[in-house]
């Protein structure tokens, strides 16, 4: 589940989503066409990413509010 600390105001124009769950990332980079900005790796390697931060657009953060909740 995303928690609220995991939602942050990026900047002026986009907001950050933390998520922990691939199969979450790819639903929502598919749905709402998005990208992840930040891959968070299994103790600082490079051969398993763990995590992403996926930057949402003003416009569409109430959207993937509701579809994180609904999926998550």
């Amino acid at each position: 589940m995303v928690k609220n600390e995991d939602i942050w105001k990026y900047n002026d124009n986009e907001w950050k989503v933390h998520i922990r769950d691939s199969d979450v990332r790819q639903k929502l980079i598919d749905t709402f066409g998005l990208d992840s900005s930040t891959i968070y790796y299994e103790n600082g390697g490079l051969s398993e990413e763990t995590s992403w931060d996926v930057v949402v657009p003003n416009d569409k953060i109430k959207k993937v509010k509701k579809f994180l909740k609904d999926n998550t």
